[in-house]
């Protein structure tokens, strides 16, 4: 009886591979199948075997327990508290009563004088709130808590503000870009060593405007030399105090930056 493969392969050449492999396929589906149930119930059973070996190896010891009789503990002896030590009578400092100041009504008023600074010195007592006749000498130490140490709050040193790079409202030069060109105009001049070896350009400059407008912190960013950075510098410092920029409606610091043309005129 033919099978799927005759009937597909029929009037072709069945020595082709496709045929060898179509033929013998169930062959080798069986013998993977019986391989891999074969290796998979040894790697279960690997466990079993190693624990069987391992418990006939195991050596078993009888031990036989005996009531052994403890000795009753040796009693205590009792502690003897020793008697408090006496204390030695501490004889009483002469004292000279010091009357304190106390507002009474007219009719429970004593005319009982202090003792002068004469009384005081001969009778070389110590001041006391009675007269007590006794030993001449120092006053016993009253013990006290101690005073804890004043700590004082520390000093609180203002940060200087760091200044913003953008801003709210930007500062502006007093009465605007027109008057800022003006300025540089008239201040500006170009130095002859530029001018002598034909150098020109953008000379960048940044500067802090302060709160109060003024300007400080003056630095070049970017120059071109030959005098043109120096000169740039000095027109910046010869600006009177812009218009501060504002950040939630305060004057705050804001850094600045401003580029100064040298242009070599035709």
């Amino acid at each position: 009886m033919e099978n799927l493969d005759d009937i597909v392969f029929a009037k072709r050449n069945k020595q082709y591979g496709a045929y060898s492999l179509r033929t013998s396929y169930g062959n080798v589906v069986k013998k993977a199948t019986i391989l891999g149930v074969t290796f998979f119930s040894l790697a279960l059973a690997t466990p079993l075997l190693w624990a069987l070996r391992k418990t006939n190896d195991k050596v078993y010891v009888e031990a036989n327990l005996s009531k052994v009789q403890l000795p009753p503990p040796p009693p205590e002896e009792p502690k003897v508290l020793e008697p408090p030590k006496p204390v030695a009578p501490v004889a009483p400092v002469k004292t000279i009563k010091f009357n304190q100041i106390e507002i009474l009504p007219d009719e429970k008023v004593i005319d009982e004088l202090p003792p002068t600074q004469e009384e005081l010195t001969n009778s070389k007592a110590v001041i006391g709130s009675a007269n007590i006749e006794g030993e001449i000498g120092d006053a016993p130490p009253v013990e006290s808590e101690p005073t804890p140490p004043v700590i004082e709050p520390p000093v609180s040193i203002e940060k200087a503000e760091e200044p913003f790079t953008t801003a709210e409202v930007m500062p502006e030069f007093q009465g605007g870009l027109g008057a800022l060109g003006k300025f540089l105009q008239k201040n500006l001049r170009y130095p002859s060593q530029a001018q002598s070896a034909g150098i020109g350009g953008k000379v960048y400059v940044q500067f802090i405007i302060g709160r109060d407008g003024s300007i400080s912190h003056t630095e070049v960013m970017r120059g071109i030399g030959f005098g043109c950075d120096e000169e740039a510098l000095r027109v910046i410092k010869l600006m009177p105090k812009w218009l501060p920029g504002k950040q939630s409606g305060r004057s705050v610091p804001v850094r600045f930056t401003l580029p100064i043309s040298f242009l070599m005129q035709e």
